[in-house]
């Protein structure tokens, strides 16, 4: 594949801030999707998790892990090293809300990692510790922000995608809600295969994901999508695709695919689809939406 952008850019991994659940398992698998030909990370993760919960994997579990306040810290937490973007890494506590509720996490995310990450710097300025010369740079800019349902989201928009099917390890109320956010959003789930878990999803071998995606295809989806970032699938996508003929487009492809677009890199992990699709940085979300959003 020929890369959409020039050797021009920096060597360096674009670092970018990560807020995940606190039973999240796969850094690994994360970092795994954002590596070059050369098997170099292209994105330098700098992970934080929300605090713990003795909860099952519910809707419940869902809306607590995404409590806006509980994100905001999370996002201050990892702030002062300036990354250039945050990703919330969770499928199901970014579309419990609807995609409403996925617009005003991103406005969130952003604003807080924005104002954190300048009230840090000047901080440090304030201190007198550098040199005139050497003035400590105040971010001007609004990060990016990207959660992993929106990512999702994008991918299946990207590859111009109206039907899909849906292979999730949730139970039957989750899985539902994950449909209803596609169908605001003008995608048909029209076939779905739930696995039933509530917990250690990370723990899910290899061949039964494969069989459970195998289970959620259908005739009249264009392409099939796995949710939750718990579940491993980097070294199923390129098989599974191959096998059904269509994109197959799971929750950590999509999150790493959709940072590294807005880190203006390009992506090279599983998955043919994706790797052939251009990599060019989405327009943000005018957020007069946001602000008409319901509250979350």
């Amino acid at each position: 594949m020929t890369p959409a952008h020039q050797p021009q850019q920096s060597p360096l991994a674009v670092p970018m801030g990560v807020v995940v659940p606190y039973d999240m398992a796969l850094d690994r698998e994360l970092r795994q999707f954002s590596r070059d030909t050369f098997g170099f990370d292209q994105l330098d993760l700098l992970f934080t998790r929300t605090p713990f919960e003795p909860l099952a994997v519910t809707v419940q579990q869902a809306r607590e892990i995404s409590r806006p306040e509980l994100i905001t810290a999370a996002v201050q937490a990892v702030s002062a090293t300036d990354p250039s973007g945050y990703v919330y890494g969770c499928t199901s506590g970014s579309f419990v809300r609807g995609l409403a509720g996925e617009r005003r996490l991103l406005h969130a995310i952003a604003e807080a990692g924005r104002k954190a990450a300048s009230d840090a710097a000047y901080a440090v300025e304030s201190a007198h510790v550098y040199p005139q010369e050497h003035p400590v740079p105040v971010r001007k800019r609004t990060p990016s922000a990207v959660t992993t349902s929106g990512a999702l989201l994008e991918a299946v928009h990207a590859l111009g995608i109206t039907t899909i099917a849906a292979a999730t390890p949730y139970d039957e109320a989750i899985g539902a809600l994950f449909g209803q956010f596609f169908a605001e959003a003008g995608v048909k789930l029209v076939h779905t295969a739930n696995l039933g878990l509530t917990g250690r999803i990370w723990t899910v071998p290899w061949q039964t994901t494969y069989d459970l995606v195998r289970r959620a295809d259908s005739d009249d989806a264009e392409a099939v999508v796995v949710s939750c970032t718990n579940l491993p699938t980097y070294e199923i996508l390129d098989q599974l695709e191959q096998d059904l003929g269509k994109p197959v487009i799971s929750a950590n492809q999509a999150t790493i695919w959709a940072a590294l677009r807005r880190a203006q890199r390009d992506y090279f992990g599983p998955g043919s689809a994706l790797r052939a699709c251009a990599n060019v940085t989405p327009e943000p979300v005018d957020t007069a939406d946001r602000e008409g959003a319901p509250p979350v």
